[in-house]
């Protein structure tokens, strides 16, 4: 099997095969070990699976790069969520590491604490 991108094969040179960067070629190389009468049958199932073969592939590599864009923008919207501000129509209740309501700590409720 042999690929080329762009250009055409020796083959298709003097014919007006497409050229360009989104062209490429497959070229199948078939010596007579492969069309003896024995193996004829099996190139011949190879050579027309190889389409569903490769496109089979081709659309398992866009599945495998969409999963990972799509885990990458998950995980860049967490980041913006986490970088969001509060809402600052409902003040939160902020309390301390004993967690009485920041509100209600007085000073004898602090001693009291501190003492223990």
């Amino acid at each position: 099997v042999l690929f080329s991108h762009k250009e055409p094969p020796l083959e298709l040179v003097d014919t007006d095969a497409r050229v360009g960067d989104n062209i490429s070629y497959v070229t199948f190389v078939l010596f007579p070990r492969h069309t003896c009468a024995s193996a004829r049958d099996n190139t011949i199932d190879l050579l027309h699976m190889f389409r569903d073969y490769l496109h089979y592939h081709i659309k398992c590599s866009k599945v495998y790069v969409h999963s990972r864009m799509r885990a990458k923008a998950g995980d860049l919207l967490k980041v913006l969520n986490r970088a969001r501000p509060q809402n600052s129509s409902r003040p939160t209740e902020r309390k301390t590491i004993t967690l009485v309501p920041f509100h209600q700590l007085t000073l004898s409720h602090s001693r009291a604490v501190l003492s223990t």
